[in-house]
């Protein structure tokens, strides 16, 4: 059942006697995605899904050449960001799209383009993604240059070199940590030496606080609320440690039951009081969920579990899970050097037990969307699966990004999604889908000696699918602000009449007074 906003409308009607109806469940708004992995940090989205995936849907509204990059998708204002080395280039780019048609908008080099650490390919780039935030785009190189822009031109704000301001230096593989924003802070681990976790002013790029001495990874920082109580936590080299957001006072810290090695570019997984972090089984280490506890004013994180070592079954370089109903999906790579065959796997986050794994989606990227997995493969094919404890369940599948070419075009970048919209990226091209769910209206009811009957018809004017048309279920309620699944279920007939649906009749006779409306599933 999705979260709707409805509209009513007072009526007189025989059998009704000044009752109340209750028409077509619409979708709420959907939000944008103004940072990595979405504006709530954890891969998730609201956003209702076409899970229709044929036809028309399978073909990209546009898809356009965007080189060199393992820089992911930040999606507000109409526009699409992210970064980049333009081809042929020495230069560091961010680049912003224009949603509706992929055209290029403007691109402001950020950066030199040097990174001179082996292993990726032709297409290497920067890593970090763009955070859209009240007109402005915030940008961190991968040297460590803070950027803010004007979202709507790119011109420069203002800039802050952290290496130059702080001192310290990038790790090898350079910066692939993307800024994190909330409530005009902006949270960064500088490896600055001593005080390297910041929290810079949007405003001004200006220090808010500094705390703790971790050196930098990888990994992008995350915001979360466990026990009631909002929380910045960092991966850093030696374990998580979590911050009070607006003070940078630590309020716990995990060390890791294995020894940082090389990269961990895994964010932190929060659901409920578990936090999940992962590390290469390529670099010795392995996954671990802790529990994190308050009481008496005193926070711990113990480990719940370890799965770690060479041995290791459980392992990524960079692939974050999302957790969903205590469970996490995403894809680890533990076969032939965590390559192009990684594993998509269900993972209970509580006990680590897998609950099953299937080959081949290689080092993409998983989404929860519409309570749904979406998941980005390695060679470039868009996966729609039932999150399913208890087997693989896939429901489609496309191509979004041909010519998978391990040197060249390959994704080893995270999707973004918008108002229905998949925005989707490799290190060569940039694509948008239409996945939304089209609109329908309802014509106003008509009463007879029954009751009342109504036509729901689509907005476009294109026929209704019969799937969609089989799905409409009649709901009454007494009090309207109930939450949807505590509405009744009322009997209704359903007919699919040429490109519309006729629902009823409603029998009303007796039943004054109550709300009705019509939702899907």
């Amino acid at each position: 059942m999705k979260a709707v906003r409805a509209f009513c409308r007072r009526l007189v009607a025989p059998g009704l006697a000044l009752g109340m109806f209750l028409s077509l469940a619409t979708p709420v708004v959907a939000a944008d995605w103004p940072q990595y992995r979405g504006a709530n940090h954890n891969g998730t989205s609201s956003d209702r899904l076409n899970k229709q995936w044929t036809g028309a849907v399978t073909n990209p509204l546009w898809r356009f050449v965007v080189p060199n990059s393992l820089s992911s998708l930040t999606v507000s204002g109409g526009r699409v960001f992210t970064q980049r080395r333009r081809a042929g280039g020495s230069q560091e780019e961010c680049v912003a799209l224009d949603v509706a048609t992929g055209a290029e908008l403007w691109s402001r080099s950020v950066d030199v383009a040097s990174y001179p650490e082996s292993g990726v390919g032709y297409d290497d780039g920067p890593r970090s993604t763009p955070v859209a935030d009240g007109g402005s785009v915030f940008v961190l190189s991968s040297y460590h240059k803070l950027w803010r822009l004007n979202a709507t031109d790119g011109a420069v704000i203002w800039s802050k070199d952290l290496p130059a301001l702080y001192g310290g230096a990038v790790i090898p593989w350079q910066n692939a940590a993307s800024p994190v924003i909330e409530n005009g802070l902006i949270y960064v681990n500088a490896n600055c030496g001593t005080q390297t976790l910041l929290a810079l002013r949007t405003s001004d790029g200006e220090p808010a606080w500094r705390s703790q001495d971790e050196a930098m990874t990888h990994a992008t920082p995350v915001l979360a609320t466990i026990h009631g109580v909002r929380q910045v936590i960092f991966a850093t080299q030696s374990g998580l440690v979590a911050l009070d957001p607006a003070t940078g006072t630590r309020l716990w810290n995990f060390y890791y039951p294995f020894t940082y090695g090389t990269s961990l570019a895994v964010s932190p997984v929060v659901h409920q009081d578990m936090v999940f972090i992962c590390g290469s089984q390529l670099y010795n280490m392995g996954s671990v969920t802790v529990r994190v506890s308050f009481s008496n004013d005193v926070w711990t994180a113990t480990q719940l579990w370890a799965n770690t070592g060479f041995s290791s079954t459980l392992a990524s370089v960079w692939m974050t899970p999302v957790a969903h109903e205590g469970f996490l999906y995403g894809q680890f790579g533990v076969q032939g050097f965590e390559s192009v065959n990684a594993q998509l796997k269900c993972v209970e986050m509580r006990t680590g037990v897998v609950k099953w794994s299937v080959n081949g989606f290689g080092r993409g990227a998983t989404l929860l969307v519409d309570n749904h997995l979406v998941v980005l493969t390695e060679r470039g094919a868009l996966v729609l699966v039932r999150p399913n404890t208890n087997a693989y369940t896939e429901l489609a599948r496309f191509t979004a990004i041909p010519n998978y070419f391990g040197d060249t075009n390959k994704c080893w970048n995270a999707p973004a999604v918008s108002d229905g919209r998949l925005f989707v990226r490799s290190t060569a091209f940039v694509a948008a889908f239409d996945l939304s769910v089209p609109a329908m209206v309802m014509d106003s009811p008509h009463f007879s000696a029954l009751g009342f009957e109504f036509t729901v018809r689509m907005a476009s004017g294109a026929p209704i699918d019969s799937n969609r048309a089989a799905g409409l279920v009649v709901r009454a309620s007494i009090d309207p602000a109930l939450p949807l699944p505590q509405w009744s279920v009322v009997p209704a007939g359903r007919a699919l009449i040429g490109a519309v649906v006729r629902v009823g009749p409603i029998a009303t006779e007796g039943q004054p007074g109550r709300f009705f409306i019509v939702s899907e599933p």
